[in-house]
């Protein structure tokens, strides 16, 4: 190294490039923890799942107030028109196909008689594609078919299989919910024990029901609080932009997401300048569990991305004063490396005379 050379300053660069690694070191764990959750959230690739052809897909969920629901008659229309808008933009399905998919619940309680028991359940009925966008994990049976033709089918957690029959697989038995008798196609595992998940699915046993199926037993059609879809979107914003003209919907009791883009970066630096408003809820919506698991990612992610802008801003100065001190100090790498080229130089010389003489005759010549 030049004697030259301020080695304080020095130093501090060397001080400053460490401090860089560390940033970039914590700045990406922070996104291997946001893309361990994204991944958790199996709704977020709904749209994946529908894809045949690998293209771009957007899911886009609409969640009401109880008071604001909405008749599944309404729902229906809603996919009507925009499998209008999406013809009238060129979006053609294949022959026997179609180019998107899309889903709607109601998230209710019922009282539901097994032959051991009756128990109250958590349950949603649902219309559409459900399972498209929820996958279940199934332990025996299967998921009821999405035909309203035969709306009898249900799907049922373990818990409130012991409850009402005291055994896990009753695939093909019946219970009655108000009277009327529906067949058990599938028992899913609730995985209670699971961190976040786990708290928002709640202790209390769960079932799946098609809403044509609910509506027999309560005689009604105005419950529907969830409208789901997975939307073509190759070019970004044109899902939003057919979902929003065809869903029109009270903004002050609704919330629509673009849950595909949950995760951004965008979406998690506005998440985190308005995370001190986070605990205030202005609204009445009563989101379901698979939402309220996915906003409790969006608190912590939140929280993530005040370290990473923290983190961005350290290494930004870091750079910045280590960029100065190396060329206030005097060192030069180009020196360094002379100095390093002369020193192997030598060394090679001493070890290997006869050849260094050999060559300079040569060159001689």
């Amino acid at each position: 190294m030049n004697d030259k050379v301020n080695k304080k300053l020095l130093k501090l660069s060397g001080i400053c490039a460490i401090i860089l690694v560390i940033a970039l070191v914590v700045v990406g764990v922070f996104e291997l923890l946001v893309n361990h959750y994204k991944n958790k959230l199996e709704y977020l690739d709904a749209g994946k799942r529908w894809s045949a052809d690998g293209e771009r897909y957007a899911v886009i969920n609409m969640y009401a107030e109880e008071g604001s629901a909405v008749s599944s008659d309404q729902a229906l229309s809603w996919a009507n028109s925009m499998d209008s808008s999406l013809l009238k933009s060129s979006v053609t399905p294949n022959e026997g196909a179609r180019s998107w998919t899309y889903t709607y619940a109601a998230d209710v309680t019922v009282s539901v008689t097994g032959p051991k028991s009756t128990a109250t359940a958590e349950a949603v009925a649902a219309g559409g594609d459900f399972f498209v966008f929820h996958p279940m994990k199934i332990v025996y049976g299967s998921c009821f078919l999405n035909d309203d033709s035969n709306p009898m089918g249900i799907v049922i957690d373990r818990n409130l299989a012991w409850k009402l029959f005291g055994a896990e697989n009753i695939v093909g038995m019946t219970v009655k919910i108000n009277g009327e008798e529906f067949v058990v196609t599938g028992i899913t595992e609730p995985e209670t024990d699971k961190g976040i998940y786990g708290y928002t699915y709640g202790t209390r046993p769960r079932m799946y029901m098609n809403y044509a199926g609910y509506i027999k037993t309560v005689g009604e059609d105005n419950s529907v609080t969830v409208f789901e879809t997975a939307l073509p979107n190759a070019v970004k914003g044109f899902a939003k932009n057919i979902f929003d003209g065809v869903v029109k919907v009270n903004e002050e009791k609704t919330e629509v997401i673009e849950v595909t883009e949950r995760f951004s970066l965008k979406n998690r630096f506005n998440n985190m300048k308005t995370l001190k408003y986070s605990w205030i809820r202005a609204d009445k919506i009563e989101y379901p569990y698979w939402e309220n698991e996915a906003k409790v990612y969006d608190y912590y992610c939140a929280i993530f991305m005040i370290f990473e802008v923290a983190m961005a801003a350290l290494f930004v100065v870091s750079l910045l004063i280590a960029l100065v001190s190396v060329r206030f100090s005097g060192y030069s790498v180009i020196y360094d490396l002379k100095k390093l080229f002369d020193k192997a130089e030598k060394s090679y010389k001493k070890k290997h005379p006869k050849k260094v003489k050999k060559t300079v005759n040569d060159k001689s010549l």
